[in-house]
């Protein structure tokens, strides 16, 4: 019978003969093979190096070959393949109603927002806008205990996998979905923390993305305007449903030198994402008032 080790060096072969993308959460084909292996077995994250001695029961061996097929043939991302993921130490379903969860804001929230929240008071409303399957405003809900947090995006579809998310985290009593267009149905001084991750690729973009992208809905990628449209759309009905206190929260990825491009003037804060990525930044409700009547957002 062949080890778990033997199991983890021929999938990491197999991924690495495929050229496999590995941009869904995982940063290695060491990472995602242990993900493979570990989820044919239905076993979780954290595993201790003793498991590699022990045999790989035969009984599960078609289950491993069939994800490495949908991996290395299909390029589907280890979370769709597996029907989960993992973000900020907390698990998710996941599937191709919605992005695979892997957000550097996760990180952000996890360490409360810190030292962005004004006069460190916790948010009493949260929104997460354009929210997929969930996961950012699920995290905030653990973050920040005593909050109302609502799970907004357009598409129907994405909402019922976020409803799925809430159940699996048994908070049904404080986090709700909501079928909105952005921000236009809310109330002036309404929300206390947004974050959003909204779609922020362009369609030049698009197409020189790898195959793994493929399986991801586009509506949750692409945007106009050199994929800029949707985040700036935000950031004004950010300036008006934030509270006096508010904090907008929000990602572009490598889109960010393009939105600094189309808003010159923004003095933006990107903010520093040890765990990785890139194009993060935070404002203040005040910020974005003071940038809206100014005429520079």
């Amino acid at each position: 019978m062949d080890t778990f080790a033997k199991k983890l060096e021929e999938t990491m072969a197999s991924l690495v003969s495929a050229e496999v993308f590995c941009g869904h959460g995982y940063e290695s084909v060491h990472d995602e093979a242990v993900a493979l292996v570990l989820g044919a077995a239905a076993l979780p994250p954290g595993q201790t190096e003793s498991l590699l001695v022990e045999g790989f029961p035969e009984a599960i061996e078609p289950r491993l070959q069939q994800i490495v097929s949908a991996r290395c043939v299909e390029r589907m991302p280890v979370a769709y393949v597996l029907g989960e993921a993992w973000l900020a130490g907390l698990r998710f379903k996941a599937d191709r109603r919605a992005l695979v969860p892997r957000s550097p804001i996760a990180h952000v929230l996890a360490e409360g927002c810190e030292p962005w929240l004004v006069d460190g008071l916790e948010p009493r409303t949260i929104l997460d806008l354009c929210c997929g399957g969930g996961s950012l405003g699920i995290i905030a809900a653990h973050a920040f205990p005593a909050s109302k947090v609502v799970l907004s995006d357009l598409d129907a579809q994405a909402l019922t996998l976020a409803q799925e998310n809430i159940a699996l985290h048994g908070l049904e009593g404080r986090v709700s979905v909501a079928q909105a267009d952005l921000v236009a149905s809310l109330a002036d001084g309404s929300i206390d923390l947004l974050v959003a991750n909204p779609p922020y690729v362009s369609a030049d973009e698009m197409t020189e993305l790898p195959a793994e992208y493929a399986h991801e809905p586009r509506w949750a990628l692409e945007a106009p305007e050199e994929g800029t449209a949707l985040v700036i759309e935000v950031m004004r009905g950010a300036a008006r449903v934030l509270s006096e206190r508010g904090l907008l929260i929000f990602e572009v990825g490598e889109t960010f030198r393009v939105l600094e491009q189309h808003l010159p003037r923004v003095p933006f804060t990107w903010i520093d994402l040890p765990e990785g990525g890139a194009g993060v930044a935070v404002a203040s409700a005040q910020e974005l008032r003071d940038w809206s009547a100014a005429g520079i957002l």
